[in-house]
């Protein structure tokens, strides 16, 4: 395996490994399995997994969290599984695809929502290998629908491993569709909170950056639901024979679900229209308000100005210019003729 990682993914692992030391997060492996007796056992060590392995007749799920390449090399060493399929768990970002190997199918999958990260909706990849008695999945971040498998696990190992590994994928798969539909739902909030920004009379400028925002996490939501759709359908329909045929029903059940996500995405991107419409229609009635009120005082002041001008004339002019009582009278004069304007332009509500 050592032959397919040259020394740029080398580097880039050992960076991403320095990360995790950095922050204190450790990577974790755990394995659950459950013997043709009925027996189960948790195993936690790479070593353990050597003697569970060769029985064909155990289920195991075994779970990477944030592994190093060094220990991505020692399980492989047990489970000898295709090398490439181990690259893309460690490395990039892949469109979520399903890959049939001889005796198992590769799935890449995203999910939403870290273990205590609620806040963080980016999508997490997750790598699944499932053959006729093993499922191992590996993600780089922690997932909460595999922490909640996790904790079902330990506490009822055999109820959920008697069925077969088929339905921990299931499991997964769906936990992953309910996931998008709690963080459709967030933006749903979000969204009616740009809408009630959006008709305020005054129109919050940072507005349209919020909403530019919102609507490229929908589409990545809407692109990944969407991705994970087109997945499910070959293995709705049994294509696969790790997959019971049985579970098709279910499997469909979660294609419904990411269907329903996508259409409420749609919706939420058609709300959208309308945010940015209200927010126009607010800065186009502000504008006209401060125009027509600009409008009004020139108006007002184009008469005066025209009188004023008449009167600095330097022509002989009624009433005298050196009459003492001119200047009031002129002055009168605007001030009848402003307040005849203004009177005028309330009573056609124009103020």
């Amino acid at each position: 395996m050592a032959g397919c990682y040259g020394p740029d993914r080398r580097r880039a692992t050992a960076s991403l490994t320095d990360k995790q030391i950095a922050k204190g997060v450790r990577a974790m492996f755990t394995a659950y399995v459950r013997q043709a007796d009925g027996t189960t056992q948790t195993l936690n060590s790479v070593a353990d997994l050597t003697g569970q392995w060769s029985d064909k007749e155990a289920t195991i799920w075994i779970d990477l969290e944030q592994p190093s390449e060094d220990e991505v090399r020692t399980v492989d060493a047990v489970v000898d599984l295709d090398d490439e399929a181990w690259e893309d768990c460690l490395h990039g970002e892949q469109r979520p695809r399903i890959d049939e190997y001889n005796g198992y199918v590769f799935i890449v999958l995203y999910g939403l929502l870290g273990s205590k990260q609620e806040s963080d909706l980016r999508p997490r990849k997750l790598a699944v290998f499932c053959g006729n008695h093993f499922l191992i999945t590996v993600h780089r971040e922690p997932l909460q629908m595999v922490e909640h498998l996790r904790a079902r696990c330990r506490q009822h190992p055999a109820q959920l491993l008697q069925s077969g590994v088929d339905h921990l994928l299931y499991y997964i798969m769906d936990g992953m569709a309910d996931n998008y539909l709690r963080v459709a739902e967030k933006y749903e909030a979000r969204l009616e909170g740009l809408e009630d920004r959006s008709q305020e009379p005054v129109p919050d400028d940072s507005l349209l950056t919020d909403a530019a925002q919102l609507r490229r996490d929908l589409l990545e939501l809407r692109r990944v639901a969407a991705a994970q759709m087109e997945l499910i359908e070959p293995v709705s329909e049994g294509e696969f024979d790790y997959i019971s045929e049985a579970l098709g029903r279910r499997f469909a059940h979660v294609r419904d679900h990411l269907l329903k996500v996508i259409e409420h995405v749609d919706s939420l991107r058609e709300l959208m229209n309308g945010i940015r419409d209200n927010y126009h229609a607010a800065l186009a009635n502000r504008t006209n308000a401060i125009m027509r009120t600009v409008t009004i005082l020139a108006s007002v002041l184009l008469p005066l100005s025209f009188i004023a001008g008449i009167y600095g004339m330097n022509l002989p002019l009624w009433p005298k210019p050196d009459h003492p009582a001119t200047f009031w009278g002129v002055m009168c004069v605007m001030g009848v003729i402003a307040g005849g304007l203004l009177w005028c332009f309330r009573r056609k509500r124009w103020l």
